[in-house]
This record gives C-alpha cells, sequence and structure tokens, in this order.
C-alpha cells in the first residue's frame, strides 16, 4: 500500500474536493482534513503500482502547485520557526484582528526567542499610530483596514534587529467598519522595498476569520521565507 501526504493553505474543504473530482475514481483514496483553510491531503492506495500512484499524485501537487507548502504533516509553525532559524532571520509581528493569536502560534515552537523579537497586538488605532509608526494621514484616508496600512505596520516593525515584519488588520465581524465588509482582511510580509500586501475576502464567524487569517499570515511568511512570495 502507498499512502502519502500533502499540506495546503488557501482553500476551503469544497475547493479542495472541487479539484480533486478530475482524480476521483483513479485508485487513489482521499482524505481531506481543512481547518480554517489550513488542510492536510492524505493519499492511499492498495490497488495501484508505484509509478502509477506517483503519477496521481504528481497530478494533486499540480492541481494545488500555489497553495502547497509542505510534502509531510507539519503545522504552519513549525515550518515558519525552522525557516527563520535556517535563513538567519529575525521576526517581528504586529496583529489586529488576530489579536495576538499568530505570536502564540510561533511561541508553541522550541528556540523561536533566537528568531523571534516581539510581537505587537495594535487593536485601536491610536496603538497602530503609537506603536508602529502609522501615519495619520493613511488611517485618515485609507482606514485602518486597509493596503495602506497593512504596509505601514510592516514598515513600523523593521527596525534593527528585525529583518522581517509580518501584519494583520481586518473586519472579523459580527459587523462591518469603515464602509467596507466582515471578512475583509489584509496581510504584508516582508522588509524594505520587498513588502507584499495580500487582501483577502474570508468567510464564517468571527473566530473562523480569524483562524484563517493567521493561518494565510503564517503562509505568507513561509513562502516568504522561501523567496517565493512573487509566485502568489
Amino acid at each position: 500500500m502507498f499512502k502519502e501526504s500533502v499540506k495546503i493553505c488557501g482553500l476551503n474543504a469544497k475547493q479542495i474536493e472541487e479539484n480533486l473530482a478530475p482524480l476521483k475514481g483513479k485508485g487513489v483514496d482521499f482524505d481531506v482534513k481543512e481547518n480554517c483553510l489550513d488542510a492536510l491531503i492524505t493519499m492511499s492506495s492498495d490497488s495501484l503500482d508505484k509509478t502509477m500512484f506517483e503519477t496521481i499524485k504528481s497530478r494533486v501537487y499540480n492541481a494545488f502547485s500555489e497553495q502547497v507548502y509542505c510534502s509531510f504533516d507539519e503545522s504552519l509553525q513549525n515550518l515558519a520557526g525552522k525557516l527563520l532559524k535556517m535563513n538567519g532571520k529575525t521576526l517581528a509581528v504586529a496583529e489586529s484582528l488576530t489579536g495576538g493569536e499568530i505570536c502564540s502560534r510561533l511561541t508553541e515552537v522550541a528556540g523561536i526567542s533566537e528568531n523571534f523579537f516581539e510581537g505587537i497586538v495594535c487593536y485601536n488605532r491610536s496603538s497602530k499610530i503609537n506603536r508602529l509608526g502609522v501615519p495619520k494621514q493613511v488611517l485618515g484616508e485609507y482606514g485602518a483596514v486597509s493596503r495602506e496600512t497593512a504596509y505601514a505596520m510592516v514598515e513600523g516593525l523593521v527596525k534593527p534587529p528585525v529583518d522581517i515584519g509580518l501584519a494583520t488588520t481586518g473586519l472579523a465581524g459580527p459587523t462591518g467598519d469603515e464602509g467596507k465588509p466582515v471578512g475583509l482582511v489584509y496581510i504584508a510580509v516582508g522588509s524594505g522595498e520587498y513588502i507584499t500586501v495580500f487582501e483577502k475576502r474570508l468567510a464564517g464567524t468571527r473566530n473562523e476569520i480569524r483562524r484563517a487569517a493567521s493561518n494565510l499570515a503564517l503562509f505568507y511568511l513561509v513562502r516568504y521565507l522561501r523567496g517565493d512570495i512573487l509566485m502568489l
């Protein structure tokens, strides 16, 4: 029997099943476990030979090429911790809607203190101004939930000894604000001239949106550390 797993981030269970549909009935069984856009896909077969199993596995990887982050069952925070250490980089995190969840998950990783400098929960507009130096005019013109604010939050983080900043801002509900809808999220990662901001529209309960945003933030950090963030 052949059995392998792949971790992906960015799609819900329904979207994953739709992508797997063309591969169903070809001798491979698929088990999908998805939690707020972070998913484990396990492939198994007791009827195919190794060559055919590898062919189906390759087609799975191709189907999820932009979402794959690990070829075995590894958590996003553990992988991020390993990559930070491997790259010799120091990280700082600023969280608004995620409220410290990213930092909590990162500090689950043993030895992360070597590469994790600080985490700031800047939930209030004044905190974004006073703690991170987000310009008042940016908040006034674009709002706290905006691409521009997320970018400025990372800029405020990246000062020696910090090499990389990661920031989240958005609306988890139950109501919108600034004329913007629940589920609108901005995630920024990078440093210097290489800060990328991702806009996402997430669905679910308040805490499901917050969890999905945390998962995506760690996923984008992993992709950034691997040097392929521009592929997204």
